[in-house]
């Protein structure tokens, strides 16, 4: 630990300043504290921005910012130095707000916080010590993993073509035998590949270096180009496939591509897992949130296996269905992106009576004038009202 902590006191109230410096020159750690003082937010944003300081003891009353947006506006000024937030009396519900917002730690203004504010300081330092290097550390995970599935990207693309070349007799004849080592092979190449871009993509989102399109949309359109994309898979197996959309949905914010996805993974699951039947999706506003259902008629999940559906490689087996393939990543990934968005997805069944996966965006922004929606073919008795 550094003997010398450089500490910003960020605080009008001179008497409180006092005894913030008070606190702190007589505490009993073997390190000197190196106080400086701003009395207004503008004046911190300056002096943080100059990378003198070491930690911050923010006051959330100044002249020109009182609040929570004052921790945000420290916060982005202060980069890497942690920020402890002072807070009024018995106000312990704005320092946790404060905590959420991204502050290091809270004290509620009081006279025998005296004996608490260097430990406290000192603490916020470790913590950040200990994130920046978990920080660094992912980062170098995120960049073998990188560089691991570009490498393993480049042979299993040459394996695919050549398999290809062969199957195709462009090699010579290949027998009916051949075909099928060769049909399995490029099976497992397949299979290898949206592995590797499966895990690349969910350690992206981890590392929060996935990019997302934010822009206004309408989740109806989104729902129907999933069915007419995936209805002929559905008719293939012999299933229905229907959408039941609610009319005036409002445009809202999210990433076309990412829920796409989301839907995308929902409905292949559903199709592997259902053998007769159908599957249905649904959309509804509810308050302030959009809700879309993907129901199905199939095998089910049993109570046990609803625990790890949404963990990464948490793949759940079924007697009733056979030679499912699968990463164990879908739903991970799935999870991750409706997260981001700051919504939740989650799932209800019984074994033997279907499933029900559903997952809810915000209402955060709106767009004038409703979309027009539809209901596209029969409900499913299986699954109507599930």
């Amino acid at each position: 630990m550094k003997t010398e902590i450089r500490v910003l006191v960020v605080d009008d109230d001179e008497v409180d300043y006092r005894m913030s410096k008070r606190a702190l020159l007589d505490c009993p750690y073997p390190v000197k504290f190196d106080i400086d003082t701003a009395g207004t937010l503008s004046q911190a944003i300056a002096r943080l921005g100059a990378g003198r300081y070491d930690v911050a003891l923010l006051d959330l009353g100044l002249p020109d910012s009182t609040g929570l947006d004052t921790v945000k506006k420290a916060i982005v000024a202060a980069g890497d130095v942690p920020i402890v937030v002072l807070t009024g009396l018995a106000d312990d519900k704005t320092g946790l707000s404060a905590i959420d917002a991204g502050a290091a730690d809270y004290l509620v203004k009081d006279p025998s916080i005296s004996g608490m504010l260097g430990r406290t300081l000192l603490h916020a330092l470790e913590r950040k010590k200990v994130e920046l290097k978990l920080k660094k550390a992912m980062e170098a995970k995120a960049d073998l993993v990188n560089m691991v599935s570009h490498d393993l990207r480049i042979p299993l693309t040459a394996i695919k073509e050549g398999i290809d070349i062969v199957l195709g007799g462009d090699a010579g004849a290949v027998n009916d035998e051949q075909k099928d080592f060769l049909g399995l092979a490029k099976r497992n190449v397949d299979r290898l590949t949206r592995l590797i871009t499966d895990f690349l993509d969910i350690q992206k989102i981890a590392a929060d270096k996935q990019q997302f399109n934010m822009q206004q949309n309408d989740v109806n359109e989104l729902i129907r180009d999933v069915h007419r994309m995936m209805e002929p898979v559905a008719r293939q197996k012999g299933l229905d496939f229907h959408i039941e959309l609610e009319k005036g949905l409002p445009r809202i914010k999210f990433d076309y591509d990412g829920i796409t996805r989301v839907v995308t993974n929902l409905v292949s699951n559903a199709l592997k897992f259902t053998v007769e039947g159908g599957i249905i999706i649904r959309t509804r506003i509810d308050g302030d949130t959009i809700i879309v259902a993907v129901s199905d008629t199939g095998c089910g999940i049993s109570a046990d296996n609803l625990k790890i559906l949404f963990k990464k490689y948490g793949q759940v087996k079924s007697s009733a269905v056979k030679d499912v393939e699968s990463t164990g990543l879908g739903l991970a990934i799935s999870k991750q992106i409706v997260e981001h968005h700051r919504g939740k997805i989650w799932a209800e069944s019984q074994p033997g009576r279907g499933s029900t996966f559903y997952f809810y965006l915000p209402v955060l922004s709106r767009v004038e004038g409703p979309v027009q929606s539809e209901v596209e073919g029969p409900v499913p008795s299986a699954v109507e009202g599930s």
